[in-house]
């Protein structure tokens, strides 16, 4: 087996395990506890990386049901903001006002309102790019 097979099994492996998945060859006990403690890893480096995330309601079941689906693209930030640019469930200052303007970056919306302390400005789309107005 070459280097690139094993890196392709391990990628794999750890895919099926973070979506609760028992890898061929893996005991259910042992895959199930594996999956707990990397869920449990990828949502406190999330977590460090963003404090507010602590006020979320249900954060634990909420960032593991979308961490299930979605491989980790870059660092605990890119977690951050795609988790909260996908969750659709209620969210505190200033997280909701992160995902209103994400979703205009992601052209998901043409404008959001930040209302996030001392940013009160709009965030518009418009020819393509994005616009921040309001106060400086």
């Amino acid at each position: 087996m070459s280097r690139q097979d094993v890196a392709r099994r391990q990628e794999q492996v750890l895919q099926a395990l973070l979506r609760g998945e028992v890898p061929d060859g893996f005991d259910a006990r042992s895959a199930a506890m594996t999956t707990r403690v990397l869920r449990t890893k990828r949502r406190s480096e999330a977590i460090d990386a963003v404090p507010a995330l602590r006020t979320i309601p249900d954060l634990a079941a909420r960032f593991d049901d979308w961490a299930a689906g979605h491989p980790r693209r870059g660092c605990p930030h890119d977690d951050v903001v795609d988790f909260l640019a996908e969750d659709t469930a209620a969210l505190p200052e200033p997280l909701a006002s992160v995902r209103a303007i994400e979703r205009v970056y992601r052209g998901h919306a043409r404008f959001a309102r930040d209302r996030r302390p001392g940013q009160p400005r709009w965030v518009i789309a418009l020819g393509g790019r994005v616009w921040h107005v309001g106060p400086h």
